[in-house]
């Protein structure tokens, strides 16, 4: 069972849904990432379990329907596939049975906690579009809560065959959390890892070895 932050409460849990994005089709990697085994457990899963504690329920966003039945997590089908993340967010927000949802990348496992917190806790005071993170490396959409309002907005935005999710995030002006507030809830930046390649995956589990108490509290 996971733990409810006692300063956000249970009612984040009627504001937010969650969604694990797994529609891209990984060629990087060689082979589908969601259900790659990352000590003993898929990818997409290590997802779901850093989401639990502040959404009503996670689900992923898939092309491969058949392939993810055995994650054991409920299921929605790209509204257009090979969109990009985009469209996965589009697909998020069409199903979406909160005015929010958490969204991040089923290739992310090692999201951190307490980013994942504040995140949450600014939507609860209000979020107009979105709440995303900062980096020395720019915005970043995932992990990130987006009101599901944006739908037309982001619906005509790739309509018009915009993909680069950075664009449309200048576009929607989101509330964010500052490069330095990120770095003191995710020194590492290890939220932002995503694993594309067969020697990202081994750094990872590697990583894992090394740190095995890799999550800190939230």
């Amino acid at each position: 069972m996971h733990s409810m932050n006692p300063e956000l409460g249970t009612r984040n849990l009627e504001l937010i849904s969650g969604f694990i994005l797994a529609g891209g089709m990984s060629r990087r990697l060689g082979r589908d990432k969601a259900s790659l085994l990352l000590k003993g457990k898929p990818l997409a899963c290590w997802v779901a379990e850093a989401l639990a504690p502040l959404v009503s329920e996670s689900w992923l966003v898939t092309n491969q329907v058949l392939a993810h039945l055995e994650l054991g997590l409920p299921l929605v089908t790209d509204l257009r596939p090979r969109q990009g993340p985009l469209g996965g967010l589009e697909t998020a927000l069409f199903y979406a049975c909160t005015p929010l949802a958490l969204v991040a990348a089923a290739d992310a496992p090692f999201l951190s906690p307490r980013l994942l917190a504040a995140l949450a806790a600014r939507a609860a005071k209000g979020v107009r579009t979105a709440v995303v993170c900062r980096t020395h490396a720019g915005l970043q959409p995932f992990p990130g809560i987006y009101a599901v309002k944006l739908l037309n907005r982001l619906t005509a935005f790739l309509n018009d065959d915009g993909r680069q999710a950075r664009r449309f995030l200048e576009q929607i002006r989101p509330q964010v959390l500052s490069p330095e507030e990120v770095a003191r809830l995710d020194p590492e930046g290890l939220s932002f890892l995503n694993l594309n390649t067969p020697e990202d995956f081994t750094a990872a589990a590697r990583l894992l070895a090394e740190q095995p108490e890799i999550f800190p509290a939230v």
